[in-house]
């Protein structure tokens, strides 16, 4: 039983966003609890911290996309929140933490965990293990700060029902034990969909190390569909996992040494290429200045909605070629006539960026075509599909070895990052719905350009395809199961036989048609909705009030003391695929921060006018 002034809040999913609940709950539980006692329930099947995508036993050979100075779970100064600032080792300052005492680490950290910290900079792209033993340092370090009338139970679960009580909730848990709750977050993370056909001869769509790949044989042909970050992943699991071996060429080269375990590989997708790899910058990427929206922002803010195609990315086009031109003009001096002339023009928008490179003497050659770099197969491959794409995957890891010396990858950098600061201008309907459609091609297009691959995965992949293992098929991947087959085709009309298909993809998750039992009891007792564009068209999104995440019902109104936060929310809160980045005021720790406190005062409410809850556990 708790005490009888006592208060319980169940925070159900336990990886990135649920941990920072954890600590922004502990944090801003004195300032709120108003002299109550609490216990914090945290409900997973997986260790908190790393949850499910970043737990222990995973090979070190998958790789994070993001370095280990612009990985944290804690609030800094930036961060715009009401709750207390408790600052906190990025993964890269807590690797030196392990530097200096191993069992910083943990008791189950193997010795691969502790030699790779060892090895870590603030530019290294950490292994997805590392950053698992991370974020359960966290969690155990987040705990060991909390207040004493605060406890913490983790519940070794997943909530498949919530119910609520007269105030507050029962969460039901697959172990057939039940908690009772003052109030309710969800950190819930990607959710499946009940859309996603099944069939033996292809492995669906899900977290890379939770897809069976032992049932694939050697010497079998396996097709691919889809080239980001998951197919990187499935890459290497089917090669260095298998006993391949990627070693230095010469120069930037590799070369693969292959095992005689690995099958052979189609890959391929819509867009047909890979994306593209990392600059390679010595350093922790840095975050553009975006000059030209950053000044446009506050008045596109303060007349929302605005149409996305027409008012916000010509101002993004301007910024990456702003960039562009002026690398260009320090690589190669001369290649640019009065830059300082054509970079006001470029901010100030007196033409169109090509009539403004023509007026500046700029040869045709040197101009920045970001049509071309979004699809650089489209002026036709010249040669066979396969060749092509290769072509086009070498020379971009040319440009990435360049770094700050290339102007294109210095152009598609500043694209990228201008998916972080559109956050507050496009969430909750700040875009006209019609022009939706035109910021979800952008976000594909920049997630090509700035989500992809460190440098070195890029040239395994070349050195797989050099090695005969692997060949693409361009653009329009279609895949056709059969009894004992895969029917596979392309855009080029030409057509394979696979033993296999892999899905490197993960469907955006659906609140109508999600695969989650918790989300689709919340659904049908009414107490959760998809949010909907101002046409009245239904979204993906998990609807919620923007100021703490409260959900809410079918009927508009919200669940006193049920919050969400994260990935479900995609289509309203905007590029929630993102974890906390520090120095950044991050939207991430923001959320978390103020669904925390909101939760607090609910659950104070809850627990002062109802008899104290007991815990059925």
């Amino acid at each position: 039983m708790h005490a009888a002034a006592s208060a319980s809040i169940v925070v159900i999913g336990a990886s990135v966003r649920g941990t920072s609940l954890v600590e922004r709950l502990l944090a801003s539980a004195p300032d709120l609890l108003e002299g109550l006692a609490l216990t914090v329930h945290v409900v997973d099947p997986y260790p908190p911290g790393s949850g499910r995508i970043w737990r222990a036993g995973q090979t070190p050979h998958l790789v994070m996309n993001t370095v280990a100075a612009q990985s944290t779970l804690f609030v800094d100064a930036t961060v715009a929140c009401e709750g207390p600032q408790r600052t906190g080792p990025n993964l890269a300052q807590w690797c030196r933490l392990v530097v200096d005492e191993p069992r910083t680490a943990g008791p189950d950290a193997p010795p691969e965990v502790v030699a790779e910290a060892h090895a870590t900079s603030d530019w290294s792209n950490p292994s997805r293990l590392l950053y698992g033993h991370y974020l359960r340092w966290c969690f155990a370090e987040i705990l060991g700060e909390a207040p004493a009338a605060v406890a913490v139970e983790v519940h070794v679960a997943r909530a498949v029902d919530l119910r609520p009580t007269s105030p507050g909730f029962v969460v039901a848990l697959d172990t057939g034990a039940a908690v009772d709750a003052d109030a309710v977050i969800l950190a819930t993370g990607w959710l499946g969909r009940d859309d996603i056909p099944a069939h033996p001869r292809v492995i669906a769509p899900d977290n890379p190390i939770d897809q069976d790949l032992s049932v694939i044989a050697p010497g079998e042909t396996v097709a691919v569909r889809g080239l980001g970050m998951g197919f990187f992943d499935t890459l290497s699991q089917l090669t260095e996992q298998r006993g391949g071996r990627f070693e230095p060429g010469p120069g930037d080269t590799v070369a693969y040494i292959a095992s005689g375990q690995e099958p052979h590989i189609i890959a391929g997708s819509r867009r047909g290429i890979p994306y593209r790899a990392k600059p390679d910058f010595g350093a922790p990427p840095f975050f553009p200045e975006q000059r030209v929206l950053r000044a446009a922002l506050p008045a596109l803010i303060e007349r929302r909605p605005v149409d996305f195609g027409v008012e916000v990315l010509p101002l993004i086009e301007r910024d990456a070629a702003y960039d562009y031109y002026r690398a260009l003009d320090r690589v190669r001096p001369g290649s640019v006539r009065d830059l300082d002339g054509m970079l006001r023009a470029i901010v100030e928008g007196t033409a169109p960026v090509d009539v403004i490179a023509e007026a500046h003497g700029v040869r045709v050659a040197d101009r920045l075509s970001l049509r071309a770099a979004e699809d650089p197969l489209s002026a036709g491959p010249g040669s066979s599909v396969d060749e092509a794409v290769a072509r086009f995957v070498r020379a971009d890891a040319a440009e990435a070895a360049l770094g700050l010396r290339s102007p294109l990858k210095l152009a598609l950098h500043s694209y990228a990052a201008a998916r972080s600061a559109v956050i507050d201008l496009v969430a909750f309907g700040g875009l006209t719905p019609a022009s939706f459609a035109a910021y979800r091609r952008f976000l594909a297009t920049a997630a090509s350009f700035g989500s992809g691959p460190p440098l070195r995965r890029s040239r395994q992949l070349l050195a797989a395809h050099d090695a005969g293992l692997l060949r693409f098929t361009g653009p329009d991947l279609s895949a056709h199961p059969q009894d004992d087959h895969v029917r596979i085709g392309s855009s080029d009309g030409g057509e394979a036989r696979a033993d296999w298909l892999v899905e490197a993809w993960l469907p955006t998750p659906s609140v109508e048609r999600t695969g989650d039992p918790l989300l689709g009891a919340l659904v049908r007792r009414g107490l959760a909705r998809p949010w909907r564009f101002a046409d009245g068209s239904v979204s993906d999104a998990l609807d919620i009030r923007p100021e703490d995440g409260g959900v809410l019902g079918a009927d508009g109104t919200p669940a006193p003391g049920l919050f969400s936060v994260g990935v479900p929310h995609e289509d309203v809160r905007v590029f929630t695929i993102i974890a906390p980045v520090p120095g950044t005021n991050s939207s991430v720790l923001r959320e978390t921060d103020a669904a925390a406190r909101a939760a607090l005062r609910a659950a104070v409410e809850h627990a002062t006018a109802s008899r104290p809850k007991e815990a059925r556990t």
